[in-house]
């Protein structure tokens, strides 16, 4: 069940990349920052709704909620611990490293966790004004 995200995921990556193909140049730094600070945004905001609604995560996010019930750690430690060791890993190897990448690793996890915390407490909300 956990191909459906995965798949989802990257059928919206690639729709964003051709879309965006001819409409950002090279030269133009400020577009390219406002675009990633937005995918950063609905990528956090996106990856809460499906955490919090307990639809099938993807590998690492799997990993993360395994390791957050044997530690009882925060997800914002953990994810980004997962995501440095990735980092480390392509660094290691040599892999493609941009600034996106960099600062997915550095600010992805936080807007996860505050997008986290802010579902959290609208479903919470929700269930109590039905109960």
């Amino acid at each position: 069940m956990g191909l459906l995200p995965a798949l989802v995921t990257g059928l919206g990556i690639d729709i964003w990349l051709f879309l965006l193909h001819n409409l950002v140049q090279p030269e133009q730094l400020l577009i390219k920052l406002v675009c990633l600070t937005f995918g950063l945004t609905v990528i956090g905001l996106g990856t809460a709704i499906y955490l919090h609604a307990n639809f099938a995560p993807i590998p690492v996010d799997r990993l993360m909620l395994i390791i957050q019930d044997l530690t009882e750690m925060n997800t914002l430690y953990l994810k980004t611990s997962i995501y440095l060791f990735f980092l480390v890993l392509a660094l290691t190897f040599n892999g493609p490293i941009g600034i996106g990448t960099l600062l997915t690793v550095c600010f992805g996890e936080p807007i996860l966790n505050y997008f986290t915390l802010l579902i959290g407490s609208l479903f919470n909300k929700k269930q109590s004004i039905r109960k």
